[in-house]
């Protein structure tokens, strides 16, 4: 088991290079942001984004998802499957992208009616056609292990992208489609490099068996895709409409502050996908799974407790005469700890997936993810009004808490695995107790917070968490054991 997990361990740090970097390069777009944009036009920003990723589950379809699964299983018809896979995204997203392009004008009241969308519209449709077209090329390189060129490729994109904000938003002010302008330079950039990169591979001619068995498995993703997005987004346009465009800035800078976790559940699902579906040929697959469970909680839950507790001395960091964030923006961090508990829900669903996907099961998801959009939706529209930016943040947590224990339900139906839940209990006690401890007494001064961060393992250790394998694999690595022959 122990050489299973030291698998997905180096598949996600080659991952997480990329991952960890690129967006800790993109975080540090957030200050540019909050110190030469107002909250008004952040806030057009955040709608943007959260317009495109929305639509992105429209440009892509489920067709990720389906092509890793037949690529990975189905090895002899691999040049089909990624033939027929790139193709069809092909023609699908030119389609798309002149259709969303011609609709901007009808389209642009329904994101914001406070703002000239249009514009913002026509460049959101290049950016979602370009990224849907490096979907099954990047899927790939996942696929054949090809980390390193995965992980140049995403770092390049993000790093052009860093350049073109600082040149177009802060030194030509050009706001909101300088932002989009950047956009669309990293995503045609990383599309050129892939399609010639992709191009010598593909086999002549589109397959219909092949397109059939990836539209059966995709096609469900659709909706179920499109409801996991309303969950995350959906939260952005209500306060829209019951706030308005300058708490909607706010309440999206705060959500970024939550980066962290965030990063480390995409870095966790890129390596995750692959990994499980290799994995489930094993003996002991599901116990492997059990055990990356309790090790991702164990991992989120610190994680929440060093965000948590650092969180204001980041944003009020000075930066020259600058802080890290504007003072107009300080007003969220109060929000942080809920979004870091709704990322850490949202990664239990994606730990969840693996028994969805192996017993091919996904047309069941459209039932869970919209019991969730539909929690969010009314969560959304009684607590927004009753608490505001905060009753959004719940909102979020309830609708992540839905998600994740429906897949469980339905895992457990199709694919059970026994979850080592005394171990589980034991990390959200240890976790509880310490945040509370941190917050019941105001602000701590920065040693007594490290204190209490230190205290989260020494807490596993004297609640007894730790198996003797793993004591014996940590004593080890840090030089204290004998290798094992």
């Amino acid at each position: 088991m122990i050489q299973s997990l030291k698998r997905l361990l180096s598949h996600s740090a080659l991952y997480g290079i990329s991952d960890v970097l690129g967006r800790s390069i993109a975080f540090l777009l957030v200050p540019i942001y909050t110190n030469f944009l107002t909250t008004s036009e952040y806030g057009h920003v955040t709608l943007v984004y959260a317009f495109i990723g929305l639509m992105n589950v429209l440009f892509v379809y489920g067709m990720e998802s389906a092509f890793l699964r037949y690529y990975l299983l189905e090895k002899s018809e691999k040049l089909r499957i990624l033939s027929t896979g790139y193709r069809t995204l092909l023609i699908s997203s030119v389609v798309l992208t002149g259709l969303v392009y011609v609709s901007a004008p009808l389209l642009a009241p329904l994101i914001s009616p406070s703002g000239a969308f249009v514009e913002y519209v026509q460049l959101a449709a290049i950016v979602l056609g370009l990224d849907a077209l490096n979907v099954i090329p990047f899927a790939r390189l996942r696929g054949e292990g090809r980390a390193t060129v995965f992980a140049s490729l995403k770092l390049a994109k993000v790093i052009l992208e860093l350049a073109g904000n600082i040149w177009l938003v802060v030194i030509l002010d050009m706001g909101a489609k300088g932002i989009l302008f950047s956009n669309i330079a990293g995503s045609g950039m990383a599309f050129l490099i892939l399609t010639a990169i992709t191009a010598r591979y593909l086999a002549a001619g589109w397959f219909g068996q092949h397109a059939t068995a990836l539209f059966k498995f995709a096609l469900p993703y659709i909706p179920a895709a499109a409801a996991v997005i309303v969950v995350e987004m959906i939260d952005r346009f209500m306060i829209e409409r019951y706030m308005g465009t300058d708490s909607v800035g706010v309440y999206s800078a705060a959500r970024k502050l939550g980066v962290g976790m965030l990063l480390f559940v995409n870095v966790f699902r890129l390596a995750w996908q692959p990994f499980f579906l290799e994995t489930s040929e094993q003996a002991d697959a599901k116990a492997v799974f059990s055990r990356v469970l309790t090790y991702f909680l164990a991992i989120t839950g610190g994680a929440f407790l060093v965000i948590s507790f650092f969180v204001d001395d980041l944003v009020r960091l000075q930066v020259g005469s600058r802080t890290f964030y504007e003072s107009a923006y300080w007003a969220g961090t109060d929000l942080v700890p809920i979004f870091l508990l709704a990322y850490i829900l949202y990664g239990l669903y994606v730990n969840l997936m693996a028994g969805v996907y192996i017993e091919k099961k996904t047309l069941y998801l459209p039932l869970v993810t919209g019991a969730a959009a539909i929690t969010s939706i009314g969560a959304n529209m009684i607590l927004i009004p009753a608490l505001g930016m905060q009753g959004a943040a719940v909102a979020s947590v309830l609708a992540y808490a839905v998600l994740a224990a429906g897949l469980y339900m339905l895992s457990r139906r199709y694919y059970p695995v026994q979850y080592e839940w005394s171990r589980l209990l034991r990390i959200v006690v240890a976790v509880s107790v310490i945040w509370s401890v941190g917050t019941q007494f105001g602000e701590l001064i920065w040693i007594y917070r490290v204190a209490l961060l230190g205290a989260f393992p020494l807490s596993l250790v004297l609640m007894g968490f730790f198996e003797s394998e793993e004591i014996r694999f940590l004593k080890q690595k840090m030089g204290y054991g004998t290798p094992s022959v």
